[in-house]
C-alpha cells in the first residue's frame, strides 16, 4: 500500500490488559465457582478497561513510515467517489481508494445458520442475573448461561428438546466458565475440562453398557501359579 491510514475512535489506546493482570491458576480454575456477583464484576471490569492490542502486533505496523495513526478520529460519513472512497471524520476529509472496517463483534447467536433455530430458547445471562445499574453492561448480558460442561441451558418456559446437548466451547462462555476457551495459555486447562466433562456425560448416558460389559469381563490378573497353599504350623499347647 501506498500509504495505510488507521482511524480510531478513543483519544488513547488502552495499555494496561486487566485481564492479564488478574492472571492466576484460581482465575483459571475457580472462576466457574465464584458467585454471580464476582463473576459479572470481574468481567465487568476487564470490559470498561478494553484490551490493548499487543505491543509486538503495534511496533509491526507503526515501524513502516507510510503506516499513519489517527487517534480521535471517527467516520462520520463515507461518500463513494469514481476514483475511491471519501470518509468524513471528526477530525476532516480523508480519500482512500479502499475501507476495512473494524468494528468490534457482538454476541448474537441468531445470526450464526446453524444456531439460530435455537437461540430462542438460550438462558442468557439477562435471564440469570440483574447487575447494579453502576455495573450495567449489554454485551455480559448477551451471554449464554452455561452449565459445568459449557452447554446451553434452556431459558424459563423455552421447549428445546436436546438443547444441552450442544456446547458452547468459545468467548460467550467467559462469563459463566471463566477465560479459558482462547486465551493463551488458559485455552489448554479448558478443553481438557470441556473433555472431562464430555467423557462423564457420555459415561452416564451408557453407564448400563458399561455395567454389562464390567460384568462380562473375565481377564484374570492371577493365573493360580502364582502361590501354594500352605498348612498352618503345628499348633503345640503349653501349660503353666
Amino acid at each position: 500500500a501506498q500509504a495505510v491510514h488507521l482511524l480510531v475512535r478513543r483519544k488513547e489506546l488502552p495499555r494496561i490488559n486487566k485481564g492479564k493482570g488478574a492472571g492466576s491458576p484460581g482465575f483459571v480454575h475457580g472462576h466457574a465457582r465464584l458467585s454471580d456477583e464476582w463473576k459479572w464484576r470481574i468481567r465487568h471490569a476487564i470490559n470498561t478497561a478494553q484490551v490493548p492490542p499487543p505491543r509486538g502486533s503495534t511496533l509491526r505496523v507503526s515501524r513502516h513510515a507510510n503506516a499513519h495513526f489517527h487517534l480521535g478520529c471517527a467516520v462520520q460519513q463515507v461518500k463513494a467517489q469514481a476514483n475511491g472512497v471519501l470518509l468524513h471524520t471528526s477530525r476532516g476529509p480523508l480519500a482512500v481508494d479502499r475501507v476495512v472496517f473494524g468494528t468490534g463483534f457482538g454476541v448474537d447467536f441468531s445470526q450464526r445458520p446453524f444456531l439460530r433455530h435455537i437461540a430462542p430458547h438460550l438462558r442468557l445471562w439477562k435471564h440469570r442475573f440483574e447487575a447494579p445499574a453502576r455495573m450495567a453492561d449489554e454485551e455480559l448480558a448477551e451471554f449464554p448461561d452455561l452449565g459445568p460442561a459449557f452447554e446451553f441451558q434452556a431459558r424459563a418456559g423455552a421447549h428445546c428438546p436436546g438443547l444441552e446437548r450442544v456446547h458452547c466451547f468459545t468467548y460467550p462462555a467467559s462469563l459463566s466458565q471463566g477465560v479459558i476457551t482462547g486465551d493463551i495459555p488458559a485455552i489448554s486447562e479448558g478443553a481438557q475440562r470441556l473433555a472431562t466433562e464430555l467423557a462423564a456425560l457420555l459415561y452416564g448416558e451408557d453407564v448400563a453398557l458399561h455395567f454389562e460389559r464390567m460384568l462380562a469381563y473375565a481377564e484374570p490378573e492371577l493365573l493360580g501359579d502364582e502361590w501354594a497353599d500352605s498348612p498352618l504350623p503345628q499348633f503345640k499347647e503349653t501349660t503353666t
